[in-house]
């Protein structure tokens, strides 16, 4: 199984690669997915540290990926921080079991200091 340590799931692509850039920056390995229906399926081959995820995107929710990974046992381990420019977002997120959220815009300098606490 390929292990990386930053799996990025945006559908937007550009905020995929910034959050790419970063994890790259405080030398992390990283995977990147911009459809959300693709991504169970890519985890399973390379369970991350971290999985950053957007809560809104139109194949599939963040919310409900957070909450599928956390009914498998193989994923008990992995830390998911969740990114939004929701309202309530930050209510979603830890209700579907995310360990942390951000709300989009991020700060680059917040998204670094915990992608270095985490890793």
């Amino acid at each position: 199984m390929m292990e990386k340590d930053v799996f990025i799931c945006d559908d937007d692509k550009n905020i995929a690669e910034i959050l790419g850039m970063i994890a790259e920056d405080v030398g992390a390995s990283i995977a990147i997915e911009t459809n959300s229906s693709l991504l169970f399926p890519r985890l399973k081959k390379c369970i991350p540290k971290l999985l950053i995820i957007d809560l809104w995107m139109p194949e599939r929710s963040g919310e409900d990926i957070i909450r599928a990974l956390r009914g498998e046992e193989v994923f008990q381990d992995l830390r998911i921080l969740c990114i939004s420019a929701s309202i309530d977002g930050q209510q979603i997120a830890r209700s579907a079991g995310a360990d942390f959220y951000l709300a989009k815009p991020f700060d680059i300098y917040e998204v670094k200091a915990l992608m270095n606490r985490v890793l």
